[in-house]
């Protein structure tokens, strides 16, 4: 059989679910290749296939015990691809050539026979940032999709409401395929540089620039004096502003899905001890739950105002380029079963300098919905649950959702 789950996400991701097609049988095939020992370890291409209405779709692995394999039948086609400028595949200089399954790990291109191991790009598969038309965040942001370009088709996997003007991402959507997600590739290879994308966005200075180090010292000496900028600024104790991911590397499958998270319009300033801290624990309690149910997360994180810090008057609200880019006071996530619409939002703040547990956004409903507490270090967040409708009224910028229930984090 088919051996194979696709993916069709040219759909919005916020108005309709991944169609995912999956075999009613155990998985078998003359072809069965393991994600982490199979495939290319540096440039992995992507992996497509023909829907019946002719778009491309992007192949999603199965689970076979503990690991996860793409499974072919004796024969069966796929698109092996190297989207972006210049890339191709290195066996056939091609950016895409179709493969048929042979036997084992051995796939049949152009008359020739292949190694799955040796299916390397020329470089590292290229994505890409697409701005849209559709407003978002109460018309202050315009949807952004973050995918890849594949001969005739365009295949989104997140989407961003960014507001291009003031350089500020509201929110990321992406979802997390639960029922696979502990086959995912193990990345082997160091992480992408972040990239700016599109031209419209970050116009006038480079986002590179705006989050290092030097520059965030400027910018605290200039707004809170220069006592207090060494005083917040303290990288041996990871109190610096770091490039916070909004819809996380780790929560994807293949290689080259993971990088395309690597775009600035997916990240916001969040503060080091934070983002290592109780956020990363919020990251890892997300894919904990996907792959306990077995389900297909909608996965929506962002941003809630700008954070202050004590100035030599008063505060003073922190940006990292002028009037823009500002630092979040808080960042969110919600997550959403697609099988029955519960769900859970959670929230941190992004202030690694509080003395004392703050106001909440909205009702903690940590306790009472069995999801862990994460509030006994302040510098690392403070983090707690929410039901979605309480936390929508504080952060009106955030998405509408189909929420039915709570999501339970002992589900």
């Amino acid at each position: 059989m088919i051996g194979l789950l696709l993916a069709t996400l040219a759909a919005c991701l916020l108005s309709s679910e991944a169609r995912v097609v999956s075999r009613k049988d155990p998985v078998g095939g003359a072809c069965i290749l393991d994600l982490n020992t199979d495939l290319p370890k540096k440039n992995e291409p992507l992996f497509l296939q023909r829907s019946p209405s002719g778009s491309l779709d992007l192949v999603l692995p199965e689970m076979e015990g503990k690991r996860g394999v793409i499974a072919l039948r004796e024969g069966e086609q796929i698109l092996i691809s190297c989207p972006g400028k210049k890339n191709h595949l290195a066996i056939t200089n091609s950016e895409a050539s179709g493969a048929s399954c042979k036997a084992g790990k051995t796939l049949s291109i152009d008359g020739s026979d292949y190694s799955s191991q040796d299916l390397d790009c020329s470089s590292r598969a290229g994505s890409t940032t697409r701005p849209t038309q559709k407003k978002c965040a109460g018309g202050k942001g315009i949807i952004v999709e973050l995918g890849f370009d594949v001969e005739d088709s365009w295949i989104p996997m997140i989407e961003t409401c960014h507001d291009v003007e003031n350089s500020n991402s509201f929110y990321s959507v992406h979802t997390i395929h639960g029922a696979i997600m502990g086959g995912k590739v193990y990345r082997t290879t160091a992480r992408p540089l972040f990239a700016r994308g599109d031209s419209i966005f970050f116009k006038g200075f480079n986002p590179e620039h705006a989050y290092a180090q030097k520059n965030q010292k400027d910018v605290l000496a200039r707004e809170l004096g220069a006592a207090n900028a060494n005083k917040y600024l303290l990288s041996q104790k990871t109190f610096f502003l770091a490039r916070g991911h909004l819809a996380p590397d780790a929560d994807f499958l293949f290689s080259a899905h993971q990088f395309l998270t690597y775009f600035y319009v997916n990240v916001a300033p969040q503060w080091q001890s934070i983002n290592a801290g109780h956020w990363l624990k919020v990251e890892d309690n997300t894919r904990k739950i996907a792959k306990s149910l077995g389900a297909d997360l909608q996965v929506v994180t962002g941003t809630e105002g700008v954070l202050t810090l004590p100035a030599a008057r008063g505060v003073k609200e922190i940006k990292l380029q002028g009037s823009r880019l500002p630092v979040p006071n808080h960042f969110w996530k919600v997550l959403r079963n697609t099988q029955d619409d519960s769900c859970i939002a959670f929230v941190s703040t992004n202030n690694p300098f509080l003395t004392s547990p703050p106001k909440t956004l909205c009702k903690d409903i940590c306790a009472e919905s069995k999801w862990p507490k994460l509030q006994d270090d302040l510098s690392k967040g403070y983090v707690y649950c929410c039901r979605y409708e309480d936390l929508k009224q504080a952060v009106p910028e955030m998405p509408n959702l189909t929420c039915k229930s709570v999501l339970r984090g002992d589900a």
